[in-house]
């Protein structure tokens, strides 16, 4: 002999949980979503580290590129210069 209240209580979790499962299996466009989010502390960590890395990966990208046109740039008025003096 159920009550009630937890008759409601039941029908209210199992549409929590069918509303849980259906927006984590499936994306708006139909396709299945794949959690790849890391499952425990150490994950998380490794994950916060790589990201850092990557900035960091970014920025020496960006300094090597600013150093390539420097260099370029000095090549081309050092031809410039012989050219005309």
């Amino acid at each position: 002999m159920e009550s009630e209240s937890s008759k409601k209580l039941k029908k209210t979790m199992r549409e929590l949980w069918l509303k849980v499962q259906g927006s984590n299996r499936i994306r708006t466009s139909g396709e299945p979503v794949v959690d790849t989010s890391p499952g425990c502390a150490f994950g998380a960590l490794l994950e916060e580290r790589l990201k850092g890395m990557e900035g960091n990966i970014q920025e020496l990208k960006g300094r090597i590129n600013e150093l390539i046109f420097l260099l370029v740039g000095v090549v081309l008025i050092e031809v410039i210069m012989r050219f005309v003096g």
